[in-house]
């Protein structure tokens, strides 16, 4: 979303009215999550808002004339997947619209393109899609304004390497591959 400066409206408002609005439908009848269907903490935060998250591995990169900080936060195993967290955040001193140009396989407005490597077994794992065929990560709307500071959060899920796998690589597209990032 590209909201000028002065309308009055902050990412906090849009944030909180977010959360409100899809927690009223948040469990069904038979209770069970519709969380599941969602990727979890996706978007822009608010830096300074929240406790500073872990940083597991990152990459400072130059992107057409931005610099970028790339960072891994979670690497997560369930039962039978795995849910990558990640933040970018734009550390020159400029604006920026270039945030997502390049997270999605095949041109797709989402993190898609970010891929697990898992080195001991030579497993290539890319992001879970649902029943429809649509990626279990973060997505987003085009490109958005990206001012100097600002960071946004993304997550995807992938099907779980075996149980003696302790690190993965990250494969972030013209970033490049994070090694041994640990799976907790």
């Amino acid at each position: 979303m590209v909201f000028p400066r002065n309308t009055g409206i902050s990412l906090v408002s849009i944030t909180v009215g977010t959360l409100l609005l899809t927690g009223c439908g948040m469990f069904d009848g038979d209770g069970a999550s519709d969380a599941a269907k969602e990727p979890v903490n996706a978007g822009k935060v608010d830096p300074g808002s929240a406790d500073a998250r872990e940083t597991l591995a990152s990459q400072d990169v130059t992107m057409l004339g931005t610099d970028l900080h790339f960072a891994v936060h979670e690497l997560s195993r369930g039962a039978k997947t795995v849910e990558l967290t990640f933040s970018i955040t734009n550390t020159g001193d400029e604006e920026s619209d270039l945030v997502h140009s390049f997270l999605g396989a095949g041109g797709k407005n989402n993190a898609s393109g970010v891929k697990l490597i898992d080195p001991d077994n030579g497993k290539l794992h890319l992001a879970a899609s649902d029943a429809e065929g649509n990626c279990v990560c973060s997505s987003y709307m085009g490109t958005m304004r990206f001012d100097a500071g600002d960071s946004v959060l993304f997550s995807v899920t992938y099907g779980a390497p075996p149980e003696d796998v302790e690190t993965m690589n990250v494969s972030i597209p013209n970033v490049g591959t994070l090694s041994n990032v640990p799976l907790s």
